[in-house]
């Protein structure tokens, strides 16, 4: 399961994990990704596509992580990258938040 206590800097690494890992899958996609280092060291996924961005960043702590917008919507556990790549160039391509 993983250990109980974590530092700042352990979920850090945890985070930038899942957002490499989520990069990756919209990569496959063929969507225009940059990953840019946010305040207090965090990142921030940005993704164009059609004509429209996003940002996404990784949320949580204590091995319950999952990825959500600059606009507070939640999209999915962290651990399902794929879906939550899928979920994103398609609210890409109908231009929706």
């Amino acid at each position: 399961m993983g250990k109980l206590v974590t530092t700042a800097q352990d979920d850090l690494v945890v985070r930038r994990a899942h957002l490499l890992r989520l990069r990756f899958e919209l990569v496959r996609l063929g969507v225009a990704v940059r990953v840019r280092r946010a305040r207090q060291g965090r990142l921030r996924l940005r993704i164009r596509h059609s004509g429209w961005s996003e940002t996404v960043l990784c949320a949580g702590a204590d091995d319950a992580f999952a990825f959500v917008t600059a606009h507070g919507r939640l999209l999915g556990p962290a651990e399902d990258a794929r879906v939550v790549a899928r979920l994103l160039v398609w609210m890409a391509e109908r231009r929706q938040r």
